[in-house]
């Protein structure tokens, strides 16, 4: 950690709470630090710490705000601070003290160095380049400060929400879109806030490789709440919430809110190649535990008795599946060698013997197939003895060495929330891919390319494998160039991994230097194009359950296809409909192709059987230049 290191804390947890006056409440706030080099940190710049609460507080009508920094009492640091709601008329008001108990996570401290600070001319820069996207109300004065108006949008909650439903909501048990989906939208020609009162509205904003700071401000145009801190990879779209609140006793007319951007520390060459030669060293021990595992008898003990004897289909934890448990941290070279000189077993033939046999700090299961529904009970059953940081296979499945099962991908959830790593050497692509997640969604790519996968923005390609015809190949590559420079540099293009439209854009995006995706899909008539950074995969029967992965993507682009794009199109449009995704622009791109659906997708707003609104959010059209000012429109942003 250096100075120019934009730190955040981990969430800190109410510890203390006492009753203010004025319906006030006087926390006392406690944020662990990790480790000794973090609490040096935070010892050296604690005048300069500042508080954000969780948005999620904000949204119902809490306010948190800290007066004075925060001290450092050994391996954490404590706050205090005060609670109120900012409107009375929030379903929260009448009852803070039940909802804001000890334990509860409250908001994080961070620390914004002034010298990543964005002057004028660099914030101009950074919004000429498509590296940063601000909404196209902006304002920016000769310090850097960006000042902005909302949109014309007010959000309100309903009063019915009981104090239960409040507090899954601020204890994590709903997750943030519980409240997107809560919330009720209404456009309006005129923002205000009465006195003594707030309100919930919006902006625009991808902020990509920046920090924003929202300055809280004097009052004049309200306060905004103290959820300040917008990081890089969650505020990106447009429906960044903005809470503003009006103490005075006048109206408040058009507020306006300002923020100060900083540069986000890069992610350097030297730490992209040092995760690289980190994931090419556990490659190369993996694949010799791999050869020890196939040309090595195997201890072929008597069964351990399994945690269940279920057996359903032919599946059990007592079906062969080679496996070994071994330290991997810092290395396998170790267990590697000792195997080796054959001071420890290569391998054992089912999970729950390898599970029973684990020596002092192995951390890191290495197995054939992944683990069915039984061999993941095993798992589970004896988690609490396991110090396992680490999960790697080679193959899907028995049936399949390339595509997983609806059953994995909840399998591979569960093991992310126990904070497990799972790993694929993938035997088809011919690498070691670490599973991560976006948006909630998981997918498999190199370990050096989650950072920029994190950041980028998701373009989702739907259309025919089917070859295209020289004038439509020139139009969707325009297309495809243009939108890729709209977004900016940091763009990934998701496809779902076969020729035509698909392997089309995965090709120029690749030619941009785009992160290329794909969301396979088990077809024969379609094989799988693997030459891509990140993926996933299923099985044929899964078709329906794989739609749901395409929401990684920001935005969808329909080109010519079949039955089975007009399915996908289907889908994202009623995921529009329910509020699924957000409001956001879905483009059907062809002259002449979407003609009958457009007429129809008309019919059905003119007899009530689709929301007016959809019609201001899809565009038919094959002009590039149309599309892209659509984008620009409708996302208001410059």
């Amino acid at each position: 950690m250096t100075p120019d290191t934009f730190w955040i804390s981990q969430d800190g947890q109410i510890i203390s709470q006492k009753q203010g006056h004025d319906r006030h409440l006087e926390l006392t706030i406690a944020f662990q630090l990790k480790d000794k080099q973090e609490t040096s940190f935070a010892r050296a710049h604690l005048k300069d710490l500042q508080f954000s609460e969780r948005s999620t507080l904000a949204r119902i009508g809490i306010e948190v705000i800290a007066a004075k920094p925060p001290s450092l009492n050994r391996n954490r640091l404590l706050l205090q601070a005060k609670a109120f709601p900012y409107d009375t008329n929030f379903p929260v008001s009448t009852n803070l003290k039940d909802v804001l108990y000890p334990g509860t996570s409250i908001g994080r401290l961070f620390y914004a160095p002034e010298q990543n600070k964005l002057s004028s001319d660099e914030v101009w820069e950074a919004l000429k380049e498509n590296r940063i996207k601000l909404p196209d109300t902006i304002s920016i004065d000769r310090s850097g400060r960006v000042h902005l108006t909302p949109h014309r949008v007010n959000y309100t909650l309903p009063s019915h929400l009981t104090t239960e439903e409040l507090e899954r909501v601020i204890h994590d048990a709903q997750s943030r879109t519980f409240l997107d989906k809560l919330q009720i939208r209404e456009d309006i020609t005129m923002l205000s806030i009465p006195p003594k009162s707030g309100i919930l509205t919006s902006c625009s904003m991808y902020l990509k490789d920046h920090y924003v700071v929202l300055n809280r401000g004097e009052g004049n145009l309200g306060l905004h709440s103290g959820a300040v801190l917008l990081d890089p990879i969650k505020t990106f779209g447009s429906n960044i919430m903005l809470e503003i609140y009006n103490t005075s006793d006048q109206v408040v007319v058009n507020p306006m809110v300002s923020v100060d951007v900083y540069r986000a520390s890069p992610f350097s060459e030297k730490e992209f190649q040092a995760i690289r030669n980190e994931r090419i060293l556990l490659q190369d021990d993996l694949e010799n535990t791999y050869k020890n595992l196939d040309s090595n008898p195997k201890i072929n003990r008597p069964l351990p008795k399994t945690k269940t004897g279920i057996s359903v289909r032919g599946q059990s934890a007592r079906t062969t599946n080679e496996s070994v448990v071994l330290k991997a941290s810092p290395s396998l070279h170790e267990d590697l060698r000792r195997i080796s000189n054959g001071e420890a077993p290569s391998g054992y033939l089912t999970i729950s013997q390898a599970l029973s046999h684990v020596e002092k700090g192995a951390d890191t299961l290495i197995l054939d197939y992944f683990p069915n529904l039984f061999e993941h009970i095993e798992i589970l059953a004896r988690i609490h003895r396991l110090n396992l940081k680490k999960i790697i296979f080679r193959k899907a499945s028995r049936i399949s060495s390339f595509f997983l099962s609806s059953d994995t991908h909840d399998r591979l959830e569960t093991y992310s929330q126990l904070g497990i790593d799972v790993y694929w050497l993938n035997e088809t692509l011919k690498d070691l891919y670490l599973h991560t997640y976006k948006k909630g969604l998981g997918f498999f790519i190199l370990p050096e390319n989650i950072t920029r996968f994190q950041k980028s923005t998701i373009l989702a390609f739907y259309g025919s494998a089917n070859a295209m015809g020289s004038g439509e190949t020139k139009s969707i590559q325009e297309l495809v160039l243009k939108m890729t420079d709209f977004f900016g540099p940091n763009v990934g293009v998701l496809t779902g991994g076969g020729g035509g439209v698909m392997g089309l854009a995965t090709e120029i995006a690749r030619e941009k230097q785009c992160l290329t995706g794909a969301s396979f899909l088990e077809l024969e008539t379609q094989p799988p194009n693997v030459a891509v950074d990140f993926f996933n995969s299923f099985e044929e029967n899964s078709r329906h359950n794989r739609q749901k992965w395409f929401q990684v993507a920001d935005f969808c682009i329909f080109n010519m296809g079949g039955v089975g794009t007009l399915e996908e199109a289907g889908i994202e449009l009623c995921n529009l409909k329910l509020g699924i995704r957000p409001r956001i622009p879905y483009v059907f791109f062809h002259d002449t192709f979407w003609n009958e659906l457009k007429s129809q997708f008309k019919g059905m707003i003119r007899t009530n059987r689709v929301p007016a609104w959809m019609e201001d959010y899809v565009l038919f059209s094959g002009d590039p230049d149309e599309i892209i000012e659509f984008y620009r429109k409708k996302l208001q942003i410059i």
